[in-house]
């Protein structure tokens, strides 16, 4: 692994994350070299880069604050997200979107075979319910011997995204504890 000396914050996140065991060492090194043009954050940006890192590393998933080309698809890719960052042990399909946009609608799925369904409220197709998200996440964890969970990193402001971090309470709480990243409302606010 690149030595950790010298790099920017966005790779010391990375480096982190495989000291913590959320990632390998491969994906460590790429996203070491994948950040290492970013410089420094600037301190109203800095909380949307290390959102970006735990993106970069597959350690978490994002939901859109801001409007969206189709709804379905947005959750679609949330769960889908949420699906290759348990490595398998969570399976999602049947997804579909059902009722009319203006009124309460149901996104309804199956994981790992187990019916699912999160009530949604939107004005438009645009835009993700955000807390149903928030509410349902739960239901995308690995569970049985797998301790990780999701935390929410809530964006800032209205229409900000929100990512969820896919980490066991321990490696949430490393991360937040860093001294690295102590000011960034990013990792803070896990």
């Amino acid at each position: 692994m690149v030595e950790n000396t010298g790099m920017n914050t966005y790779q010391r996140l990375a480096v982190r994350l495989h000291e913590l065991g959320m990632i390998t060492r491969r994906k460590a090194d790429e996203a070491v070299t994948c950040t290492a043009d970013w410089g420094e954050p600037r301190p109203d940006r800095r909380s949307e880069g290390l959102a970006g890192v735990l993106e970069v590393c597959e350690v978490a998933l994002q939901v859109h604050g801001e409007d969206v080309d189709f709804a379905e698809d947005a959750y679609t890719g949330i769960l889908e997200s949420a699906e290759r960052m348990t490595g398998g042990a969570v399976t999602v399909t049947d997804v579909g979107l059902v009722g009319a946009i203006g009124s309460p609608r149901t996104l309804g799925f199956k994981v790992n075979g187990e019916p699912k369904s999160w009530w949604i409220e939107q004005e438009s197709d645009d835009y993700l319910d955000l807390d149903a998200v928030r509410e349902g996440i739960r239901d995308l964890v690995p569970g049985g011997g797998d301790p990780r969970v999701f935390h929410r990193v809530p964006g800032r402001g209205v229409c900000a995204d929100d990512h969820y971090l896919l980490a066991t309470p321990g490696q949430a709480a490393a991360l937040r504890d860093a001294e690295d990243f102590k000011s960034s409302e990013t990792v803070v606010r896990l």
